[in-house]
């Protein structure tokens, strides 16, 4: 799928308000709950849905604002986000041929494997800026818990996200096959 800018701009919008509800629930209802050490982080999980499903010469700028608007939830920043979510698009994107979304089981599989890389990016910037190991190794042991409550529900979201961006069985934007 070769989308123009005016195909993108009601789906991303619908994807950025779905953004700002989750992360609004992780951030401030979840400590509200007593889970305070974990944010689920729904960026990432957007930003492997775009690169799985969308074929676009736009990929590039939906990352951007999409780890933009985390950012609004994060002392994280998007700069680091978006370096690792437009690598690992590059990579799914000599990959996608390879990657099937036939079940569950494949969906949750791909989303940890990818989420591993994209930690392991993230980390080596952030140590590369910082030089401190301590807290990449302390974020770490939150990274897995999050990351599995974020592969178990890929299957949930990328059916939705589907929808919303029209993308159809064979992971292309309808009426442009």
């Amino acid at each position: 799928m070769k989308g123009q800018i005016k195909d993108l701009i009601i789906p991303l919008f619908i994807t950025l308000l779905i953004l700002v509800v989750l992360e609004i629930i992780s951030t401030a209802l979840l400590p509200a709950f007593g889970i305070q050490k974990y944010i689920i982080p729904f960026n990432i999980l957007i930003v492997l849905y775009l690169g799985f499903k969308l074929e676009t010469p736009y990929l590039a700028i939906l990352i951007l604002i999409v780890q933009y608007f985390h950012s609004f939830f994060s002392i994280e920043g998007w700069e680091l986000g978006t370096i690792a979510g437009i690598f690992i698009c590059i990579v799914i994107s000599y990959l996608r041929d390879l990657i099937h979304f036939s079940s569950a089981a494949i969906t949750i599989t791909v989303t940890q494997v990818f989420q591993v890389v994209w930690f392991l990016i993230v980390s080596s910037l952030f140590y590369l800026k910082t030089g401190n190991m301590g807290i990449l190794v302390e974020k770490m042991w939150r990274f897995i818990p999050e990351s599995i409550a974020i592969s178990l529900l890929a299957p949930f979201f990328f059916a939705i996200f589907d929808r919303i961006w029209g993308v159809n069985s064979e992971g292309m934007l309808g009426g442009d096959v």
